[in-house]
């Protein structure tokens, strides 16, 4: 069984540190090259230690962007993910999944709110 981590308070803390360290400018050009380039460097793993290691070069990279741009991203990751789950109920209580198992949301349920996060 998967045990769930939630990314919580101290990444934007973590990726902020790396950048005062180095004396990098936040890039949001940068950071969206290096996001495609991790991205192929996770689809090009191949065993598991790989695969998390790119994973977490892919979100570090993710943050620097979010940085780099000036939103709020764990906040908006925590929104969601409440969004998601409030989303996921139809009006009749069940929860529907398309033949590839994605869980099909609510239409009706309202989307969630960024707007003071960016």
């Amino acid at each position: 069984m998967a045990k769930w981590v939630i990314v919580g308070d101290g990444f934007t803390e973590m990726v902020e540190e790396f950048i005062s360290t180095t004396g990098q400018v936040p890039n949001a050009d940068l950071y969206a090259n290096l996001i495609k380039e991790e991205y192929e460097e996770w689809a090009e793993a191949k065993d598991p230690e790989h695969e998390l290691k790119e994973l977490a070069d892919l979100v570090y990279v993710i943050y620097g962007y979010a940085i780099a741009k000036g939103y709020g991203l764990t906040s908006a990751i925590e929104r969601v993910h409440s969004n998601n789950i409030g989303r996921c109920y139809q009006a009749d209580g069940t929860i529907r999944r398309r033949e590839d198992g994605k869980i099909m949301k609510n239409p009706d349920y309202p989307k969630v709110d960024l707007s003071d996060l960016v």
